[in-house]
Order: structure tokens, then sequence, then C-alpha cells
């Protein structure tokens, strides 16, 4: 009394074998050479499934699929974690930018205040030279009048 062979389970294990060779085809260059060797690589069989196990046929699609779906999702642990490394990187690389342009402006500023100490100790001393001869020229006159001052007496 079972219907087997009836049209609608015809049509359903017709187009699951359909899909099982166009994933069989599609998934063959993935394979590879994990399946000439046997070896998925970083496989140690525990991630996969709720059972922890391959499909036991090692040549069925379904145990290529399994192998290629435990292989995407270490690849993808794999990604995510050097995204999250990456991402970290980043983050402190930004910190190390922001301090070093901190730095960089108290530099400026220390530089600026330099140059306005060394102008102004330029512009001193150019004063204390005009004031030096200013005063030399003064004690020369003096010492000129003074001296024609004593002469006379």
């Amino acid at each position: 009394m079972f219907e087997e062979n009836s049209p609608s389970r015809h049509s359903t294990r017709l187009a699951h074998l359909e899909n099982s060779q166009e994933t069989n085809t599609a998934v063959s260059p993935a394979l590879g050479e994990q399946e000439k060797t046997g070896h998925v690589p970083g496989d140690d069989s525990e991630s996969f499934g709720s059972c922890g196990e391959l499909p036991a046929n090692p040549g069925s699609p379904r145990h290529r699929l399994a192998k290629l779906r435990l292989l995407m999702s270490r690849q993808k642990a794999e990604y995510e974690s050097k995204i999250a490394s990456l991402e970290q990187r980043h983050r402190e690389l930004q910190a190390e930018i922001k301090a070093t342009r901190s730095k960089l402006g108290q530099q400026r500023k220390r530089y600026s205040l330099t140059e306005m100490k060394v102008r102004n100790a330029e512009r001193a001393k150019e004063d204390a030279e005009r004031r030096n001869e200013t005063l030399q020229k003064e004690m020369e006159e003096f010492f000129e009048t003074f001296g024609k001052i004593n002469r006379w007496k």
C-alpha cells in the first residue's frame, strides 16, 4: 500500500536528485584535493551537526556537503577572528594616532613659544646694544665736555 511510485513522490525524488547533482557539480572543485586525500584542512569533525560526525559514506553528496559546511564554518570563525583582531588593531592604531597628534600639537606649541622667546631675546639684545651705544656716546660727550671744563681751569 505504499505509493512509492506515485508521480508526486517520483518528481520530488527526481528534483532532489537533480539538486544533489547540481550541488555535487558545484562543490566538486571546492573539494578537489580534500577528496583525494580524504582530509579537510583543520578537520577534527567535532563541530559538525548535533552528533559531531560526518555522514558515513565519504563519496556521498551529503558527506561532501557536510565537509563543505564544516570547512565553511571553520573559515567563517577564522575570518571573524581575523576581522576582530584587525578591528582591535585598528582601534589601537587610532588611539596611537590620536596620542601622536596630541604630542605633535604640544610640540608645535613649545616650538612657537621657543621661537617667541628667541625673538624676544634678539630684540632685547638689540635694545641693549642700542642703549650701550647711546651710553657710550653720552660718556664720550661727557668726558669731552668735562675735559674742556678742566682745561679752562
